[in-house]
């Protein structure tokens, strides 16, 4: 009998690559609470891990993928810690002080553990 894959260790692995070939980003989620027509609007950054990468020529095409558009490959372990379960549109990525709409995400989440998160970024 073969033993069950350990996906929480391939999450470990790809937090330590992306660390290492990566920087400090945060993920900005805003939320409102209240009245519709008097809304209280918070902002809440949850620090993590990212590699920011440039899509290929064969990937850009203009209208789904621009040429300022960057790849993000973001930490999933750092945010499960803190609570953060998914990345979705209207989120950013702030990268450097400046927060990066997120245009599409596409989670790396087999057996349904996120190992990690692969971002569209709009620059």
């Amino acid at each position: 009998m073969t033993d069950a894959f350990d996906y929480l260790e391939s999450r470990d692995d790809a937090d330590e690559l992306i660390a290492e070939f990566g920087q400090v980003v945060s993920v900005r989620r805003t939320s409102s609470t209240g009245n519709e027509w008097d809304p209280v609007v918070t902002t809440a950054d949850y620090t993590t891990l990212a590699a920011i990468l440039d899509y290929n020529s064969r990937q850009i095409d203009g209208e789904n993928i621009l040429i300022t558009d960057r790849r993000a490959l973001i930490a999933a372990g750092p945010l499960t810690a803190l609570g953060v379960t998914s990345i979705a549109p209207p989120d950013s990525i702030v990268v450097g002080g400046v927060a990066v709409p997120v245009v599409r995400v596409m989670p790396l989440n087999p057996a349904g553990v996120v190992v990690m998160y692969d971002c569209q970024l709009r620059f």
